[in-house]
């Protein structure tokens, strides 16, 4: 396993963020939800190139904090998951055939706001904001790694929109379906780059931290 250099930056990003949130401990306060969260991710990549391009699936597993504030129907949410992205792509690069695939391990890491509003038995919620993407582990096809590198540390933008549900013993329960956009280059060449785009639904299982 390997983080890139700006991960400890990244870390300190995520302390500073968690602890300007504005999270008092009183009977005014919504209540924060501590928990783990898993799903499928669907990631295409978007090369600087014009090349034929293939979806392939991934996984995300990780924890979360909803993190209560003053507002009741604001929060903000922290994550930090181990999500798998990457792509396949066929085409040409200078004058020779290009097939390949490319898969990279990330450590992800996302703080956004979160807005919710009651609907009966459900609260309807919407988050968006900044995702951070560490590369963990990278593996490429013979084709593509002679000449083609991963970015250390990739930023981009998420938003989700999904449904909680309040269960017995002060669970909560969450599916969301979210959009992830790369706003820089996920791998690197001499002639191409490629940026990562994803499509994924997570569940979500909490409970709430006492005060």
């Amino acid at each position: 396993m390997r983080l890139g250099p700006q991960c400890p930056a990244v870390i300190g990003l995520l302390a500073v963020a968690l602890s300007g949130s504005p999270v008092v401990v009183n009977a005014q306060t919504s209540s924060s939800i501590a928990g783990v969260v898993a799903g499928r991710v669907t990631n295409e990549q978007v090369w600087s190139s014009e090349y034929q391009t293939e979806k392939v699936g991934g996984l995300q597993v990780g924890g979360f904090l909803n993190a209560g504030t003053l507002v009741p129907w604001f929060k903000m949410r922290a994550e930090f998951m181990w999500t798998q992205r990457g792509g396949s792509v066929v085409g040409d690069l200078r004058g020779d055939e290009l097939i390949g695939e490319a898969r990279t391990d990330y450590l992800t890491v996302a703080v956004q706001p979160r807005f919710s509003a009651r609907l009966g038995l459900v609260e309807v919620f919407a988050a968006a904001g900044p995702v951070i993407d560490v590369v963990l582990r990278n593996r490429f096809s013979p084709e593509l790694g002679l000449g083609f590198k991963e970015v250390a540390q990739v930023f981009g933008a998420g938003v989700g929109v999904g449904l909680e549900a309040t269960l017995p013993s002060s669970f909560h329960a969450e599916i969301e379906a979210r959009v992830f956009e790369g706003l820089g280059d996920a791998y690197s060449g001499d002639f191409v780059s490629a940026k990562n785009r994803s499509l994924g639904v997570v569940l979500r299982l909490g409970r709430t931290l006492s005060r």
